[in-house]
């Protein structure tokens, strides 16, 4: 009898899952796997510190934390150049970054002088040559009683990734909604968009997750360090300065005439010291007390 009791019970549970399992509605055989949930940023909210210059004049920097990346593009990032072989890096100090690039408003109450080609308060300074450059920060550094000097090239690609892999801090690719330059020509499966031809305000696209503006695009922006084409190969791993010596002064980010893939958050690129260009300018960088 407990024999044929257990029995009618293993069947009656049997059928039980049978039938649940009938009733739940299956997916069809073609049916595109569910999506992924989006990833969700490791980067922390934006802390702002804000630089009274006079003159109801003020310039704002923005935290970015210390940390490591991987600088430099893989080998199929969509024309990459040579001199940037991918390679582990670590920043051990925080700094600050200027939220935007250098206003020709703020380099006027600075220098009392203002050598831009196209002229605008709220648009990027340009037209200054990298000595210049530094003599700004000096006087800027004396004003406010605060040390300010121009980010490594390390420090500047580490800024304008805000945490991203892809060849811009947008993704894989970049359109006309997001930054000034030439975008009479798409870049790997972007779009062509609207070329403005020529410089325009600062703050006029969206920012990237460390709450940087206009890193892509508008004016190339100076760094500290000398361009040697080699120097990855041989760069320190942690906090690098550049090397000793080397061919002009690092450029980076683009400019409102530089194609899609020059304006990469790989991209390298060099001037003189001495060079005046109608498309180079400047962002500030200031010590994390």
């Amino acid at each position: 009898m407990k024999k044929a009791i257990a029995v009618l019970m293993v069947v009656f549970v049997a059928a039980f899952f049978a039938i649940a399992k009938e009733d739940k509605p299956q997916a069809p055989a073609n049916a595109a796997p569910k999506a992924a949930a989006p990833a969700v940023s490791t980067v922390p909210a934006p802390t702002e510190k804000t630089i009274d210059l006079g003159n109801d004049v003020s310039l704002t920097l923005v935290l970015v934390p210390a940390g490591e990346f991987e600088m430099g593009s893989p080998m199929e990032e969509l024309k990459r150049d040579g001199d940037e072989a991918q390679h582990h890096i670590k920043l051990t100090k925080p700094f600050y970054m200027g939220k935007f690039e250098v206003t020709q408003l703020q380099y006027r109450v600075i220098m009392s002088q203002n050598p831009s080609k196209v002229g605008g308060d709220k648009l990027p300074v340009e037209n200054v040559n990298w000595y210049e450059a530094c003599r700004f920060l000096k006087k800027l550094s004396d004003k406010a009683g605060v040390k300010f000097r121009l980010p490594t090239e390390a420090e500047w690609e580490y800024a304008c990734r805000a945490g991203t892999k892809t060849a811009f801090n947008t993704g894989t690719t970049i359109d006309s909604d997001f930054a000034n330059y030439n975008a009479k020509d798409a870049y790997a499966d972007g779009i062509i968009g609207t070329y403005l031809d020529s410089v325009c305000e600062v703050g006029k696209y969206k920012p990237n997750a460390f709450g940087l503006y206009d890193m892509h695009g508008n004016v190339w922006e100076w760094c500290s360090d000398f361009y040697d084409e080699d120097y990855y190969k041989v760069t320190p791993l942690t906090d690098p300065n550049g090397p000793q010596k080397g061919d002009g002064k690092v450029i980076r980010g683009g400019a409102w005439n530089e194609p899609a893939w020059k304006c990469r958050s790989a991209d390298r690129n060099h001037r003189g010291e001495k060079t005046n260009q109608g498309v180079i300018g400047l962002r500030v960088v200031m010590e994390a007390q």
